[in-house]
C-alpha cells in the first residue's frame, strides 16, 4: 500500500532518470512489485495453479535490462509476515475476488472474470521460489528477507550495500532510503527520488524536519502498519507534527520495559486531535508507538554477518518483548529443542530461499 498520496506531493523534487545514469552501481529490486505486474497477464493460470511462467519471463526481462546497462541487481524478497502488518480483509478481499472470477468464467463472462483473477492475485513464496530457480541458474544476485523488503532494503541502502533501490512503494521514503528509483518501465526509465532533497520539495515545506518528524508525519496520514484516522490525510498530518514537533514528550524512565511501552497520555498531536471532532481508536497511541518501531527497528538480515539484526540498534536488551518487529522470538523458542547452531543456519536458509520464511520449513 505505501503512504497514500505521498508521490504526487514529492513531483517537485522527483527528477527523471534512466537506468544508464547508475552504469557501474549494485541496485536493490523491490521484486515483488515486478511479480505482482507480471502476474497480471497470466492471473488466471496463476490463481488456479495452472503452469504458466510469463510472470517470471516479465521479471527476468528486466533484470537482464539492468544487467546490459551495466548495474548489478540484487534482487530483494519479502520473508515473514509481521504480525502488526497481517491484512485480514485483504485476504478476505482475494478470496471473495476468486469466488466472483470463477462464477463469471462459469457464466462465460471472460472480461469481468480477468478482473477478478487480477484483484485475486497473491504472491506466495513457492511463486518467488520458482523465480529464484532462474535467479540461480542466470547467477543473479538475490536475497530473502526475514520478514519485510522494504526494511531489508533499507538496511542495505543505509550501509551502503546497494547505491539505490528500484520500487513501487512510498514506504521507502519514511524507511530512511536516500536514492529510490519509481516507476522504471520496460526501457528502463523512471523518475528518481533522493532524501537529500526534502528541503526543496514545494508542495509542502519539510525545511528543519527531523527523520523522525517525516516518519511521524507518515504515520498520523496512515501506513501499512496503521490505518489513517479519518479526516487527517498528509497534509493534515505536516501542520499537526509542524506545529507540535514531535509524537513524545521528553520523560526519564526507569528501566527498558517503562522506556518500550510507555505512551504518553498527554501526547501532543494525539492530544489535539482528542480535542477535535476526530475520532481517535482504541489502543492508537499503543500502535502509533509500535508503528514507530517497526519502521526504526524492523529485523533484518546482514549478509555480511550472514545473520539476523535489527535495522538499528536497540541500545537495551528487550528482543523477547519485541516480537512484533520480526523473528527473534520464534527462533528462540526453536533453539530450546534443536541444536545450537540451528537458528543462525535457519537464517541463512530463508534469506538463500531453501527454506520457505513461512513456515519455515525446507522447499
Amino acid at each position: 500500500m505505501g503512504i497514500q498520496g505521498w508521490l504526487p506531493l514529492m513531483k517537485s523534487i522527483m527528477a527523471p532518470i534512466t537506468i544508464d545514469e547508475f552504469r557501474g552501481q549494485t541496485i536493490a529490486v523491490d521484486i515483488y512489485s515486478w511479480l505482482h505486474k507480471g502476474a497480471f497477464s497470466c492471473s488466471m493460470e496463476i490463481c488456479k495453479g495452472l503452469p504458466t511462467s510469463r510472470h517470471i519471463d516479465y521479471c527476468m526481462y528486466r533484470v537482464n535490462l539492468l544487467c546490459s546497462h551495466g548495474v548489478k541487481p540484487i534482487l530483494i524478497f519479502d520473508g515473514g509476515l509481521l504480525s502488526m502488518k497481517i491484512d485480514v480483509e485483504t485476504k478476505h478481499a482475494r478470496k471473495e475476488n476468486l469466488e466472483r472470477a470463477l462464477e463469471h468464467e462459469a457464466n462465460g463472462n471472460s472480461l469481468s472474470a480477468y478482473e477478478c483473477f487480477q484483484k485475486a492475485i497473491d504472491i506466495s513464496p513457492s511463486i518467488a521460489w520458482e523465480l529464484i530457480q532462474v535467479l540461480k541458474k542466470e547467477k543473479v544476485d538475490y536475497l530473502v528477507a526475514p520478514n519485510e523488503a522494504d526494511a531489508q532494503m533499507s538496511f542495505m541502502s543505509i550501509n551502503k550495500l546497494v547505491d539505490a533501490i528500484i520500487t513501487e512503494d512510498s514506504d521507502l521514503i519514511p524507511f530512511g532510503c536516500d536514492r529510490i528509483i519509481f516507476k522504471m518501465d520496460k526501457f528502463g526509465d523512471g523518475v528518481e527520488f533522493r532524501c537529500s532533497m526534502l528541503g526543496k520539495n514545494k508542495d509542502l515545506d519539510f525545511s528543519g524536519f527531523t527523520k523522525n518528524m517525516l516518519l511521524e508525519i507518515c504515520i498520523f496520514s496512515g501506513c501499512d502498519y496503521l490505518q489513517s484516522l479519518l479526516g487527517i490525510g498528509l497534509k493534515q498530518a505536516h501542520a499537526l507534527v509542524q506545529k507540535f514537533e514531535s509524537y513524545k514528550k521528553v520523560k526519564k524512565f526507569s528501566s527498558s520495559i517503562e522506556y518500550l511501552f510507555y505512551f504518553n497520555p498527554d501526547v501532543l498531536v494525539i492530544k489535539q486531535l482528542r480535542c477535535s471532532s476526530i475520532t481517535i481508536p482504541p489502543l492508537y497511541e499503543e500502535i502509533f508507538k509500535k508503528t514507530i518501531w517497526a519502521f526504526q527497528h524492523q529485523r533484518v538480515y546482514d549478509p555480511t554477518k550472514e545473520d539476523i539484526m535489527d535495522l538499528s540498534d536497540i541500545s537495551h536488551d528487550c528482543a523477547l518483548e519485541l516480537e512484533f518487529l520480526g523473528s527473534y522470538l520464534l527462533l528462540s523458542r526453536f533453539i530450546l529443542t534443536n541444536l545450537t547452531m540451528l537458528p543462525q543456519k535457519l537464517v541463512q536458509g530463508i534469506a538463500k530461499d531453501d527454506i520457505d520464511p513461512l513456515t519455515k520449513m525446507p522447499f
